[in-house]
């Protein structure tokens, strides 16, 4: 009856009921504790991962300073045992290698793969494989005698072109291994690896370039011709870029060899390969470097016929073109004799190409647009004294993710000057009055009266003033024997006629439409940001601006201002209606400059600004690096964390 009783009690409704909320109390606290080691897991991994990711960035940064040199010492400092060591050491390692490969940091890399072995980690086989050919040819005392441990090395499986390309760079540009060795070995990785030709235009296009640097131009065309008999057996499209690496590199060698050319073009032709925008690029320099500047945006309209979303003109492009213009100075009327685009055009279509690719949204990132050619803008429109010009190009720098950096504003600064002292030089005319009377009459902080500074040049002194005497600078860095005196006195003054303590840009003239104002507009307004100095623009101070960023807010004010002063100095007579006549040639400025936009969206312009806030470590002169074997990979900071 006992035993009855316990069975019955122990099957009964009620105690069921209250053995099943203990069983699932007992699962959700072990869920819970798994959960919460699985919490702490995660984020001790993402602050790992961000530790590693700001290391890439400040490695990265180093690398475009004057300290470049400290690389290796730098890194094995931040990664030393007692600065990082947890669980993420292992893959923070393989991360470091692949950086310092991918930046040809050869040494580096072996220095990092010793105490990756040492400290008793077992590398990943892609990295095993990769060291491996690095440190067969870095340890070889006969370099002919690698070919045969490098054979082994190619045939395994982990070993991509990504590898082999890197090995490629290693024995030319560190071992200075002859060309025909590097080409044998190029052919037998293929020829292990099985490799149909067609599937490596990138490789193609280093193997074909470096022989026709060496002098190597029948070696270099029967890899053409290998690779496009691959890409007809494989039924894939033919690449046009191998043949633009041979077109680029024969015109850089041997410019004069228009024979050379027109067979490669001829070639193309027959073969029925359409030319993509490096050959365009190429024939468009050509014509530019050899003095044919008419037959060279004749190029460039054809180009913008042909304009599709596979044939888009890329930011070397319109570097070409600004170049060109560069090169006829200020003769606007033998621009129009030949046909010449003017700076301000150029710009503008950039900017139109550039919404194409993204859609419309000015944040997005695009072939057509880059730090370099902004720069190059910039440099252009100073260089003819198109002062306006220059103010919306940096006014605009913002809304398109880029920002000012040192160059920028030695740029203006050093042109600045030079044409101070070249005014100072010059004998006056009577009534004469210049841009140079103009600036150092002007004070900071000074509600600008343009009928008033006539009557103060004729009753007060300057602000500053500068001697006539000693060479004209053109550029502020580095200085011969340093800024002295007087040109360091003028420079100074013209910094603080930016107003570098005035962070807001409501006295700044509006250039960006309305429209296409997102979500961090407000921000952009009242943000602050790093303002040179004069011991930094000079290179006197080893503290440059963090990731190499400046506000440009200072530098509009300087060109504004500048802009000013050359609409005075053409008639410095009292005029009523200067307000006016100021906003109107501003107008004009902006629609020849600037393209209508569409409004952005703000979700997807907010994702964008998130996007190129995350990759600060790419500044004004390096951001959006063009992803080629030669300038490197860009760093990845999101995906696997394996190596």
């Amino acid at each position: 009856m006992r035993i009855l009783h316990l069975r019955v009690h122990k099957i009964s409704p009620a105690c069921h009921i209250l053995v099943r909320p203990l069983t699932l109390a007992r699962e959700c606290a072990t869920s819970s504790r798994k959960s919460g080691v699985d919490s702490s897991i995660h984020a001790e991994r993402r602050t790992h991962r961000a530790q590693t990711n700001n290391l890439l960035l400040a490695a990265d940064r180093l690398l475009e300073s004057k300290h470049a040199h400290t690389i290796q010492s730098y890194i094995m400092n931040k990664i030393s045992a007692n600065k990082f060591y947890n669980s993420y050491r292992w893959v923070a390692f393989a991360r470091l290698i692949r950086f310092a490969l991918s930046r040809q940091l050869f040494s580096v890399a072996i220095v990092l793969y010793d105490r990756l072995v040492s400290e008793g980690f077992v590398p990943s086989s892609s990295i095993r494989a990769r060291m491996s050919a690095v440190k067969i040819v870095d340890s070889s005392k006969d370099i002919q005698d690698v070919i045969e441990p490098l054979t082994q090395v190619f045939a395994d499986e982990s070993y991509d072109t990504i590898a082999f390309m890197q090995l490629f760079y290693f024995m030319l540009s560190v071992k200075k291994a002859p060309v025909p060795l590097v080409d044998n070995l190029t052919r037998i990785y293929t020829t292990v690896r099985k490799m149909e030709l067609c599937s490596c235009p990138d490789l193609i296009d280093e193997v074909v370039r470096v022989n026709t640097q060496a002098g190597r131009l029948g070696v270099a065309q029967r890899w053409l011709r290998a690779y496009e008999e691959s890409c007809q057996s494989g039924n894939v499209g033919t690449d046009a870029s191998p043949h633009a690496a041979l077109l680029d590199t024969l015109m850089r060698v041997d410019p004069k060899n228009m024979p050379a050319l027109q067979a490669i073009l001829e070639k193309m032709r027959a073969a029925g390969i359409p030319p993509n925008i490096s050959i365009f690029n190429t024939l468009i320099s050509v014509n530019v470097k050899q003095g044919r500047v008419r037959e060279a945006f004749e190029l460039y309209h054809v180009l913008v016929t042909q304009r599709s979303e596979q044939l888009v003109p890329s930011d070397v492009t319109f570097k070409i073109l600004l170049r060109a213009t560069r090169l006829l100075g200020r003769k606007r009327r033998a621009m129009r004799l030949l046909n010449v685009m003017e700076p301000r055009q150029i710009f503008r279509e950039m900017v139109e190409c550039h919404l194409q690719q993204t859609g419309g949204q000015p944040l997005g990132r695009s072939s057509s647009m880059s730090a370099s050619a902004l720069q190059m803008a910039l440099r252009t429109l100073i260089a003819r004294n198109d002062y306006l010009g220059a103010f919306v190009v940096v006014r605009v720098l913002d809304i398109f993710g880029f920002s000012a950096d040192l160059q920028s504003y030695r740029i203006v600064l050093a042109h600045l000057l030079s044409r101070i002292k070249r005014e100072a030089k010059r004998a006056r005319r009577p009534g004469e009055y210049r841009l140079a009377d103009f600036l150092m009459h002007l004070r900071p902080n000074e509600n600008l009266d343009l009928n008033d500074m006539t009557s103060r040049m004729q009753n007060n002194q300057p602000t500053a003033q500068l001697s006539a005497q000693g060479p004209i600078s053109t550029d502020l860095h580095p200085f011969p024997g340093r800024l002295e005196g007087s040109s360091r006195e003028v420079v100074s003054h013209l910094l603080s006629l930016g107003e570098p303590d005035r962070h807001s840009d409501e006295d700044l003239f509006e250039v960006v439409p309305l429209t296409i104002i997102h979500s961090s507009g407000q921000t952009r307004r009242h943000r602050r940001m790093y303002v040179p100095t004069m011991p930094v623009l000079c290179g006197e101070s080893d503290a440059p601006p963090i990731n190499n960023r400046c506000s440009s807010i200072p530098l509009c004010r300087l060109l504004q201002k500048t802009f000013l002063g050359t609409l005075w100095a053409s008639s410095p007579s009292f005029n009523p209606k200067w307000h006016s006549l100021v906003q109107r040639v501003v107008g004009d400025a902006t629609k020849s400059m600037v393209p209508p936009m569409e409004a952005a969206d703000p979700v997807k312009a907010a994702e964008l600004r998130k996007h190129l806030d995350r990759k600060l470590g790419l500044p004004f002169i390096q951001s959006r690096k063009r992803r080629s074997a030669r300038a490197g990979w860009e760093i990845e900071f999101v995906g696997d964390d394996g190596p």
